[in-house]
């Protein structure tokens, strides 16, 4: 009985680690699937690089706030004596003076509102760096955007190498059963299985750039690393490039664009530099007051006192002029930027012309769904033995040919369509 207990005792423990570890599989190997704009909304939730970058904007107003704060006081003591001295005073007698020391306190104060233009300077810094992180934004969303183009593309490829493996697998079957019969050759057998070789080769290839895509993904998203994301398929409503303006397009680039906007900000960053630089050629009034105990005539000395630079070497003239001189420099930048922002619209334009009108004209849903089925009609002739091997593998080579164009086409319009969205700044309703 003892041993009997013992066994039941070790079977319970023995279902309850299995029962453990089938969870723990079932929680290390978490699958999800979610839409192209559920995982853009996870992204702005998520994404570790925006929530760093959001932090500068922060900082930015820490620097302005430091701007318009005043120069700290300066408490200075000094002739210090601890020694009584002793000497005789007028009517002979030994007199005795006190300890010996001085205190000062002064303050500089600015006469041309240094702080005030140091504060302007950094309010623009402040809208150039919310600038930058709205093109920081802009930058992940594209790479966000193409990752999704790509693993969709995968994604599709992987069900059309799947699709050929299964009918594949099942002709090598059926051949494999008739020339242990004898009713075909070895040659044939042997092509078939170097066709389906061929295509789980391909199928490993494309698997591989599959879980580069989903590392990438995941970083974007900030996923662990058990997780895997599989995308649902949308339906997709490009715009037509006749519903489209190129002059249209280059207005709103111009105006959207947050690179050339920061840009541009530059300028005025450099305008209220020339003017705080200037102020600086100002120099500054310290006051102070100060306490003396027997470092003089009298015992106890008060008195306040002013001082002045005096602006005869230094009249920060290298820092003005440097500052004019980048002024100069960033009003040639944004011509370039203008021009370079003018010409990237007009090229993402014309590759989505191009990548649109192919689509539209060759490669229909219809025919692809035509494809699909020429290629189970060609199974079933030749398990039938209707057509011969040869012909059976040019169509297949014929059927994955039309299909990688297909899809490769359809990833560059989508491509193609998100590089027009990124060259203008904003998204096309």
């Amino acid at each position: 009985m003892a041993t009997f207990a013992h066994k039941k005792v070790f079977m319970i423990r023995l279902s309850l680690i299995a029962i453990f570890s089938f969870s723990f599989l079932v929680i290390s190997a978490q699958s999800i699937v979610l839409s192209p704009k559920q995982i853009e909304a996870l992204f702005l939730k998520q994404n570790l690089e925006l929530v760093a970058g959001q932090m500068n904007i922060s900082i930015a107003d820490a620097k302005i706030s430091e701007a318009k704060v005043w120069d700290n006081p300066e408490l200075s003591i000094g002739d210090i004596n601890f020694w009584k001295q002793r000497s005789i005073d007028e009517n002979g007698k030994v007199a005795t003076y006190p300890k010996q020391f001085s205190v000062e306190l002064s303050q500089i104060v600015s006469l041309s509102a240094r702080r005030a233009k140091l504060a302007n300077v950094e309010r623009v810094d402040k809208e150039i760096t919310i600038k930058q992180f709205e093109e920081l934004l802009r930058s992940l969303k594209m790479e966000l955007r193409s990752s999704i183009a790509e693993i969709i593309y995968l994604q599709n490829t992987l069900a059309v190498v799947k699709k050929q493996k299964l009918l594949l697998e099942e002709i090598v079957s059926e051949y494999r059963t008739q020339y242990e019969k004898g009713n075909v050759t070895k040659n044939e057998l042997l092509r078939l299985q170097m066709a389906l070789l061929a295509v789980e080769g391909e199928t490993n290839n494309t698997r591989i750039e599959f879980n580069a895509m989903q590392k990438t993904l995941k970083n974007l998203l900030s996923l662990d690393t058990s997780t895997a994301v599989s995308i649902t398929a949308e339906e997709d409503n490009f715009p037509a490039p006749l519903s489209l303006n190129a002059d249209t397009l280059i207005k709103t680039a111009l105006a959207s664009r947050p690179d050339l906007e920061a840009t541009v900000l530059q300028s005025e960053y450099h305008r209220k530099d020339i003017t705080y630089q200037k102020s600086l050629a100002i120099p500054d009034v310290s006051i102070g007051v100060k306490y003396d105990r027997a470092g003089g005539v009298w015992d106890n000395f008060f008195g306040i006192g002013m001082g002045i630079q005096i602006p005869v070497f230094n009249r920060n003239k290298r820092a003005i002029k440097t500052a004019r001189i980048k002024l100069r420099q960033n009003e040639i930048l944004i011509l370039q930027k203008q021009n370079s922002v003018q010409n990237e619209v007009i090229r993402c334009f014309e590759n989505y012309k191009i990548i649109y009108t192919f689509l539209d004209t060759n490669m229909a849903n219809s025919t692809q769904c035509e494809l699909d089925n020429m290629l189970d009609v060609y199974t079933q002739n030749l398990l039938k033995k209707n057509i011969t091997i040869i012909e059976y593998m040019d169509f297949m080579d014929s059927y994955r040919s039309a299909k990688e164009t297909f899809l490769q086409n359809q990833k560059e319009l989508r491509l193609q369509f998100e590089q027009l969205q990124f060259s203008i700044g904003q998204d096309i309703k």
